[in-house]
This record gives structure tokens, C-alpha cells and sequence, in this order.
């Protein structure tokens, strides 16, 4: 005697699926890297105006700007993600042991 489950096929292993603790604490850990991400693109925006500007490039430098924001973005997006400085990891232990 063969017993089927009720779904038709295996079970998908999005977060959605996944009990509730472990899909908030999914969450939890996705959002404190978000925010390091901003952190560290805000980091990376200020030390960049610090940098006198040249006119090398001609006086209109907006593409310059555009694309220094654009690789800011993922530089920091990057770093996020692969541990970054810490800040997101200290964030998840202390909001995850303040509930």
C-alpha cells in the first residue's frame, strides 16, 4: 500500500514554507544585511565627497557621479553579504536576544 501526501509534488524550500520561527529569524538575519548594505553605501557616498574633484574629465562630470554611486551601491551590497564589517551579524544577536 502506497501513501501519498497531499501535495503533488515535493514541498518547495522557499521561506515562505518553512515554520514560522525559522522564516522570522530568516527575516531578521535578510534585513540586518539590508541594513549594513545602507550603512556601508552611506560610508562609501561620504568618504567619496571628501575627494577633491578634477576637471580631468571635463567640467560635467555627472556620469562620473552616476557611476561612482552605482558601484558604491554594489561594493557595499557585495560586502554585506559576504560578512561585511560585522555590523549586521551584532545586530541580529542583540535584536534576536531582545524579543
Amino acid at each position: 500500500m502506497k501513501i501519498e501526501g497531499i501535495t503533488p509534488g515535493p514541498m518547495k524550500k522557499n521561506v515562505e514554507h518553512l515554520p514560522s520561527s525559522v522564516r522570522d529569524d530568516q527575516k531578521l538575519k535578510d534585513s540586518c544585511k539590508q541594513f549594513e548594505s545602507l550603512f556601508l553605501n552611506q560610508l562609501l557616498t561620504s568618504m567619496r565627497k571628501t575627494i577633491p574633484k578634477s576637471d580631468l574629465m571635463g567640467k560635467n562630470n555627472n556620469e562620473k557621479e552616476m557611476y561612482d554611486s552605482m558601484m558604491d551601491q554594489q561594493l557595499s551590497q557585495a560586502w554585506a553579504s559576504s560578512d561585511g564589517i560585522g555590523l549586521a551579524n551584532v545586530l541580529y544577536q542583540q535584536l534576536k536576544h531582545g524579543k
